[in-house]
């Protein structure tokens, strides 16, 4: 199997922008293809399609969508789709800018070597599925008008379900590999007219329409969190809401129904739950599809402040309802996550080349420096040792210190304190570990923060 690189863009220089253009977009959707949300509007769309005689139900997928994307085509595709849309032509060229400048920046490291992506959509960007959506709809559009393009096509990002003449399937399958050499599609067909797409499970019975069920891969386990599980109550019911809600609104047989429901009864019981459960949940879905069904209009959405706090059943309950009371909704949290457990596959950052608070000690007396840095350590460290060698004392307190005094300082012990990332943390952690700390300070100035906060903090320690 190929492998497919990542390179996460969490804390880079263009993970801001990035997210900005993203929320930008909201006021452009792209409606241009035939893509769907989900398998309920893809239900939608074909539930009174007949399929032909001599036609077949099979599914596409694209094989490594976002890596294979060229980049110029998406940027291409999310211009014009920007004009179709009739956005402000100022607006454009700042939006294609900003889409330019995030996509030259796929760099990673590996085993302290430096790389750098250079074809692909960066499967760690926030700009990816944008510009992945907008170059695939570009692709069915200019395909729709070829003879042998399916006559039934819905696509969910990379995945297509397609009904076409089963004699032609193998041209079909040519004519989808030969717009870009890069873009590759498998293709699987239906069998004893069952075809698995998405989490459904699409049948064609014998007058040829179309019948769906719901769709669990052999490999399923049916293990959620368990009713002894330390979570919050509407974490555990997440995974069975979810299920009912696919209940209720698939259109299915009385039969395909019935089964469904007996599966979320077994999930329950697996998990540790009963049927008075699950039967809860599913009625709670069914009078919210009831309620869509006798009205039209839709509830009036709030603006709701939301805090995020860890969950500790017997505190976290009262915490919740103070905070509902000023106008606030707390989510929960748990303090112990897979990714805890689970080794970083990313190149650890060596220490000296991290940003934050760090601490000089001098050799001669227990005098120590604090201080803190949005560069590298080492390089803030190597600036006080060339102020301190060329005798500049307004550079430095640590040169400050060792010139009045005559005293020896102890580079090789200098030492990070805490890693700090976000340079707007920086003068709360320094104003801490000055206020914390117990030896005396060469620190020529007070700490940037002054708070009896960090007094309580001391005492604690």
């Amino acid at each position: 199997m190929a492998m497919r690189p990542i390179s996460s863009n969490v804390c880079t220089p263009t993970e801001k922008i990035a997210a900005w253009l993203v929320d930008e977009m909201r006021k452009y959707p792209i409606r241009h293809g035939s893509s769907v949300k989900n398998s309920r509007e893809l239900v939608a769309q074909i539930q009174d399609t007949v399929v032909r005689r001599g036609e077949i139900l099979v599914s596409f997928d694209v094989s490594a969508l976002f890596p294979s994307v060229p980049v110029p085509a998406a940027i291409k595709s999310l211009r014009e789709h920007l004009e179709r849309n009739r956005a402000p032509p100022i607006h454009i060229e700042a939006y294609i800018t900003v889409v330019k400048e995030c996509m030259s920046q796929n760099f990673f490291t590996f085993r302290e070597k430096i790389f750098k992506q250079e074809f692909g959509l960066s499967m760690g960007s926030k700009l990816s599925p944008l510009l992945a959506e907008a170059f695939m709809s570009d692709f069915e559009v200019e395909l729709k008008n070829e003879k042998l393009f399916p006559r039934v096509w819905k696509r969910y990002v990379d995945d297509v379900f397609a009904i076409v003449k089963e004699r032609h399937l193998p041209q079909t399958l040519d004519l989808l590999n030969s717009r870009y050499p890069t873009i590759k599609f498998t293709v699987e067909k239906e069998a004893d007219g069952k075809l698995p797409f998405l989490d459904l499970l699409i049948t064609k019975k014998q007058d040829n329409t179309l019948k769906f069920g719901i769709y669990r891969k052999p490999t399923s386990t049916d293990r959620y969190i368990t009713s002894d599980s330390n979570h919050f109550g509407a974490q555990k019911q997440a995974a069975f809401h979810s299920m009912a809600h696919r209940l209720v609104h698939i259109p299915m047989e009385e039969e395909d129904f019935i089964a469904e429901k007996e599966n979320i009864y077994k999930a329950a019981k697996i998990n540790g739950y009963d049927k008075q459960f699950v039967d809860r949940i599913i009625r709670v879905h069914e009078r919210k599809k009831h309620k869509q069904n006798v009205t039209t209009l839709q509830p009036e959405r709030e603006n709701i402040e939301r805090i995020s706090i860890p969950f500790y059943p017997k505190i976290t309950n009262p915490i919740k309802n103070i905070l509902k009371r000023h106008g606030y909704h707390a989510v929960y949290k748990s303090n112990t996550t897979i990714r805890d457990s689970l080794c970083n596959a990313k190149d650890k950052v060596p220490t000296k080349d991290r940003s934050g608070i760090y601490q000089i000690n001098c050799k001669d007396c227990p005098s120590i420096y604090i201080g803190q840095t949005r560069r590298k350590i080492q390089a803030r460290i190597k600036e006080h040792r060339n102020a301190t060698e060329n005798k500049r004392i307004n550079d430095s307190s640590v040169a400050m210190h060792a010139i009045s005094l005559q005293h020896q300082i102890d580079w090789d012990s200098a030492k990070m304190l805490k890693n700090v990332r976000k340079s707007s943390h920086l003068n709360a952690w320094e104003s801490m570990q000055i206020s914390t700390a117990e030896q005396p300070l060469m620190n020529e100035d007070d700490a940037p923060i002054i708070s009896p906060l960090f007094s309580l903090t001391k005492l604690r320690m």
